[in-house]
C-alpha cells in the first residue's frame, strides 16, 4: 500500500491574558483638626483602606486626605495632589466615602467630574454606590451634588440665625471669644493675660509715639516676645488687627463681618445697625479715648483712600514713621 500522507498535527496555544488591575486612590476629607473629627478621617482611611486591599482586581496607589472646608478645591492640597496624579495617568479610579466629602460646592464639583470623565478616571462614592463612568453616573451625581450643596447652604444660614439670637443676650459666650491680651475662665468670661496684655499696651503707646507697624514688628521680635500663635515673626496683619480691635476697651463686639454666601469663604462687612456690643464686658486693657485716637491715627497714615466712586485706591504719599518722630521732636520758634 502506498505510504498516506501524514496529517499534520495543529497544536493550540491559548493566549495569554493579561489582567490589568485598576490603579486606585483612596480620598478622605473632614473639615476641622477637632479630634472628633480626625477620629472619623482616621476611621475613613482605616475602612477605606482595607476596601480597596480586599478586592483583587484593585491596586491601591495612595491616600490623599484633607482637613479643610470641601466648598473650594484650590484650598484643598490633597485634593489638587489626587488631580495631578490623575492628570500624569497615576490614577485609574478614586475611592471616597460620599459626594459631601469629595465637595460642597456644585460647580467645583461637576467641573472637577467632567475632567476626571476625559481623563477615563472613575470615581467610586460609597454611601451612594454610584461610579462616574456608570451609564447614570453623572446624571445621578450631579442630582446628589445639589442636594448637598442645599443641605449645607440650609445648615449655614440656620447657624448664622443661632448666632445672631444668641447675640440678644449681653452674656453670650459670643462676646467672650478669646483673643491676645485675655485668658478666657468658664465662670468668669474673659480674663487679663497680664503679659499678653503689657504687650498690647506696648503696641498701642508705641503706635502713639509716631512707630510705624513694621517698625513695632521688629520691636516686638527683637524682644523675642511670640506671637498669639506662639511664633517668633509677628505678621503685619495680626499687629493691625491688635489696633483695631474693640475689645481691648472692654466692649465686646460681635458680627462687624460675617461669612458671604454659600459656597463663597470670603468674608463681608455686615450692616452697622446689625452688629451688636456688651459693653463693659471685661476688663479693659487700653482706655476708649486712646483707642479713639489710635483710630484717628491709623486713618491718617493709612495710604489707601475711598474715591468718590466708592473705589480704594493708593494715595500719592506714604506715612514715614521717621519724618513723624521727627515732626512731633520738632520744637515751635518762638514767636515775638
Amino acid at each position: 500500500m502506498p505510504d498516506e500522507k501524514r496529517k499534520p498535527i495543529i497544536h493550540v496555544i491559548p493566549a495569554r491574558r493579561h489582567f490589568k488591575r485598576l490603579r486606585v486612590a483612596l480620598y478622605c476629607r473632614v473639615s476641622t483638626q477637632k479630634e472628633r473629627q480626625l477620629h472619623s478621617l482616621s476611621a475613613q482611611m482605616d475602612f477605606e483602606k482595607e476596601d480597596i486591599l480586599d478586592n483583587p482586581a484593585w491596586e491601591y496607589v495612595g491616600t490623599y486626605t484633607d482637613i479643610k472646608s470641601g466648598r473650594t478645591i484650590s484650598s484643598r492640597p490633597g485634593f489638587q495632589s489626587l488631580l495631578a496624579d490623575c492628570e500624569a495617568r497615576k490614577i485609574d479610579m478614586i475611592y471616597t466615602k460620599s459626594i459631601s466629602r469629595f465637595g460642597r460646592n456644585c460647580v467645583d464639583f461637576l467641573v472637577t467630574l467632567r475632567r476626571l470623565k476625559e481623563l477615563k478616571v472613575d470615581v467610586f462614592f460609597y454611601n451612594e454606590q454610584i461610579h462616574l463612568l456608570s451609564q447614570a453616573g453623572e446624571l445621578l451625581l450631579t442630582l446628589h451634588a445639589g442636594i448637598a450643596q442645599a443641605e449645607s447652604e440650609n445648615k449655614s444660614e440656620n447657624i448664622k440665625w443661632g448666632l445672631r439670637r444668641s447675640t440678644m443676650d449681653p452674656d453670650s459666650p459670643a462676646f467672650s471669644r478669646r483673643c491676645y491680651g485675655y485668658d478666657r475662665n468658664e465662670e468668669e468670661g474673659l480674663i487679663l493675660n497680664i503679659a499678653e496684655a503689657r504687650i498690647v499696651l506696648k503696641i498701642f503707646d508705641w503706635y502713639e509715639q509716631g512707630w510705624s507697624i513694621v517698625r513695632i514688628k521688629k520691636e516686638l521680635e527683637s524682644l523675642k516676645v511670640p506671637t498669639p500663635t506662639g511664633k517668633k515673626k509677628w505678621p503685619v496683619k495680626t499687629i493691625e488687627n491688635i489696633l483695631t480691635n474693640e475689645k481691648y476697651t472692654g466692649t465686646s463686639v460681635y458680627g462687624e463681618t460675617e461669612s458671604a454666601d454659600f459656597p463663597s469663604t470670603q468674608r463681608k462687612a455686615r450692616d452697622p445697625f446689625e452688629v451688636h456690643r456688651s459693653r463693659n464686658h471685661h476688663l479693659p486693657i487700653i482706655h476708649e479715648r486712646q483707642f479713639k485716637r489710635v483710630q484717628k491715627l491709623k486713618a491718617k497714615r493709612s495710604n489707601i483712600e475711598v474715591d468718590e466712586h466708592g473705589n480704594k485706591v493708593r494715595k500719592s504719599t506714604h506715612y514715614s514713621s521717621k519724618k513723624a518722630v521727627k515732626k512731633a521732636n520738632k520744637t515751635p520758634e518762638p514767636q515775638n
